[in-house]
């Protein structure tokens, strides 16, 4: 064995995080790597204590790389700067502006961000509403915790698209299906009570959006209303979980996201063979599923 990599997560239950793991254990495994893997659910602090220990006992586990799935990305800045001191890669699978900062303080270390360009993935969002809905309308966006990167520049992305045109409600989920059901309850029943929902209701992943879903169709009942035809679309698009949601009709749209563990592992692996280090970001590609032209209103 090359040694071991420790892949620290976000939480099990949700789908994206998933995918995660399996492609980083597949990866792992097909470079010689053992790999060892642990969830936070959604504890920043706890995630923090999981690295530290890691980095403690890196000369035990033979630990060559931290691949991380952010919680709160400003709390990692100081385990980065950690691992980077132990002469360990570090791997932050989803945008942080802090990853350029360690960076220049460790030019010679692979501390770099594999992920997929998070203002794009906004942009996409708002291309799905705007061939959805048209030039104007209300969109209610529910998005993940607002001190993560990719939270906000993907809302930063969407707004970039509907320039204006759209009356944007914005709702904080924290990444899960319950909260985002809980959050949708609670803001129609302050602000929608008459019926007036808006025109289309956009999630950052697939889990909030089936929550967003389900508050839905409590709304409608409750008030023996036959449910409306609103779109709903989300973002990490599986194949097993968001292209199906989509295929089965209960969303209209979600976002391809691939998952970065194993363009990560790829990296570390070559790093250990030829001595290059990785770019400070590695950009992997999204797309609409369906794809935007496929969409109809």
């Amino acid at each position: 064995m090359l040694g071991s990599i420790a892949l620290f997560l976000r939480s099990l239950e949700n789908d994206y995080q998933r995918q995660l793991k399996d492609v980083g254990q597949d990866e792992a495994k097909r470079h010689g790597f053992d790999i060892l893997v642990e969830s936070a659910q959604f504890d920043a602090s706890h995630q923090v204590a999981q690295i530290r220990a890691a980095i403690k006992n890196a000369s035990a586990t033979k630990l060559a790389a931290i691949l991380v799935s952010g919680v709160h990305d400003e709390a990692l800045r100081p385990v980065a700067q950690e691992a980077a001191e132990a002469s360990l890669a570090w791997v932050l699978l989803n945008e942080g502006a802090f990853v350029d900062d360690v960076r220049r303080l460790y030019p010679d270390r692979a501390v770099f961000a594999v992920a997929c360009d998070q203002v794009g993935i906004g942009r996409i969002q708002g291309q799905q509403v705007r061939t959805l809905l048209g030039s104007a309308g209300r969109v209610l966006c529910v998005t993940g915790h607002p001190q993560n990167v990719a939270a906000a520049q993907r809302l930063q992305g969407l707004k970039q698209v509907l320039d204006g045109k759209f009356d944007l409600v914005e709702l904080n989920a924290d990444w899960t299906s319950e909260r985002a059901r809980m959050a949708v309850a609670q803001w129609t029943n302050d602000m929608a009570s008459d019926g007036d929902l808006p025109g289309m209701f956009v999630a950052q992943n697939d889990e909030m959006a089936l929550g967003v879903r389900q508050a839905l169709r409590d709304f409608h009942s409750q008030r023996s209303l036959s449910g409306p035809d609103t779109p709903i679309t989300g973002c990490d698009g599986s194949q097993t979980f968001g292209q199906r949601l989509v295929r089965e009709g209960r969303l209209k749209a979600t976002v391809i996201m691939p998952p970065g563990s194993g363009v990560a592992i790829e990296w570390i692996a070559r790093m250990r063979k030829t001595g290059e280090i990785p770019p400070v970001r590695v950009l992997l590609p999204a797309a609409s599923f369906p794809a935007i032209p496929s969409l109809k209103q």
